[in-house]
């Protein structure tokens, strides 16, 4: 389990984010909508500690844009990456089939907010049986492993793409 400075997360947040009872990030936004946001451990990615990042919107109705959640959840990020040395995967639900919109989306909002000499960014994409599966993996660039984990990831997507066991 992950665990960060709420302080620095709400110095940064316009949201009130705290911790779910299992440790998971939670909050609401100005309508009573509710976000879990969690970092799930995977395999590790060029023997780097990999953890998938989940937003999960827990109210099932539909919101109006809100700013303030991109700004939430870029402030949960930036407190991951700051006591972290860790590889964030980012996968794209396909539950509902924005599953590419989703994924611009949040690339979108890292882009515009990560300095490019910070991190370092990484996007596979495919169709399998007609449904669209996006990754991508953001590392910062301090990071000793940096090269380690775009081969070990780029190796895997190539794979994966290529339909390939």
């Amino acid at each position: 389990m992950i665990r960060l400075s709420l302080e620095e997360i709400n110095a940064q947040s316009p949201y009130e984010v705290s911790y779910a009872p299992n440790g998971d990030f939670v909050f609401a936004t100005s309508l009573n909508i509710h976000y879990l946001v969690s970092f799930e451990e995977e395999e590790p990615l060029g023997g780097c500690e990999t953890f998938q990042f989940v937003i999960q919107k827990l109210d099932n109705q539909r919101s109006p844009h809100d700013a303030k959640i991109e700004q939430a959840i870029l402030a949960i990020l930036e407190v991951f990456f700051k006591e972290y040395l860790n590889v964030m995967l980012y996968l794209c639900d396909d539950s509902d089939g924005r599953e590419a919109n989703r994924n611009r989306l949040f690339l979108n909002w890292f882009k515009k907010r990560a300095a490019p000499e910070r991190f370092t960014i990484r996007t596979a994409s495919t169709v399998i049986e007609g449904k669209g599966f996006y990754a991508a993996i953001i590392i910062e660039n301090r990071n000793p492993k940096l090269q380690a984990v775009i081969d070990d990831f780029e190796q895997t997507a190539e794979a994966l793409t290529n339909g390939k066991p």
